[in-house]
């Protein structure tokens, strides 16, 4: 049993250090990608990742994005980001999904490792708390939330961790439509989202999506399935709807 745990720990610790170097290989972004410039958004980005053994001896890698909504910690983030993740590691029993917070100017970051406090299947979104606080130079920053409805033709910024960048990108568009989605394969259930004129890489799921007057209005969800130049977001009353049940607090923007 003894060497079942040394083995266990060392597993765990070859994972985080892959998670680590891979997160330090970042590609390059669009034109319109330019590294967040330190807003409260921008700093309160976290990268998700879960890496484990595949198929052949070959490490099977997955990254995402997330946002702190509390001093607390708590990490708002897609309920498929989670499901990801669990394939990721189905071959290391015990490892969980790793939240990394890249300070300005550093050069390495510490993963610290997360527990699922909820998720909202049919919206697409979860939450989750890191085991103990994300280092931070200071107070971590967590974002302020805006429930209000965002019009056609607003402008908004998203900012997350496109294909393992090391730190967070920001790219800015517009919402040019609202309409209606299925987002879990498990239900039929549509659900409202907001398109983007932002195409975004693999990794930015669960990023924010905030107005540059403040506040967050949407969560990244995927690509949109009929056009890869666009991208759908989750609006963020669905999000404010799954804290509430989870007795999670969050703070509002001003208005």
């Amino acid at each position: 049993m003894a060497i079942a745990r040394l083995a266990q720990q060392r597993i765990s610790a070859l994972l985080l250090a892959l998670a680590l170097s891979l997160g330090s290989a970042a590609l390059c972004q669009e034109n319109r990608a330019t590294e967040a410039p330190g807003m409260e958004p921008a700093s309160a980005v976290v990268q998700l990742l879960a890496i484990g053994p595949g198929q052949q001896g070959t490490n099977r890698e997955c990254a995402a994005t997330g946002f702190l909504v509390n001093e607390e910690g708590y990490i708002l983030t897609n309920a498929h980001v989670v499901e990801d993740a669990r394939r990721c590691l189905a071959g290391s029993p015990g490892t969980k999904i790793m939240a990394k917070l890249a300070r300005p100017g550093a050069r390495t970051a510490t993963a610290v490792s997360c527990d699922l406090v909820g998720l909202d299947d049919v919206r697409d979104l979860a939450v989750l708390k890191p085991e103990r606080p994300l280092p931070a130079e200071g107070q971590p920053s967590f974002v302020q939330l805006n429930p209000a409805e965002v019009a056609e033709g607003t402008s908004v910024a998203v900012t997350g961790h496109p294909a393992f960048a090391w730190r967070p990108a920001t790219q800015r568009g517009k919402v040019i439509r609202r309409g209606t989605l299925e987002l879990s394969e498990r239900s039929a259930e549509k659900s409202e989202v907001i398109i983007l004129d932002i195409p975004l890489g693999r990794g930015a799921s669960g990023s924010p999506v905030y107005l540059e007057s403040g506040g967050v209005v949407g969560i990244i969800e995927r690509q949109n399935p009929s056009s890869p130049s666009e991208t759908v977001a989750v609006p963020n009353r669905y999000a404010v709807e799954l804290l509430n049940r989870l007795h999670v607090r969050w703070q509002a923007a001003p208005k």
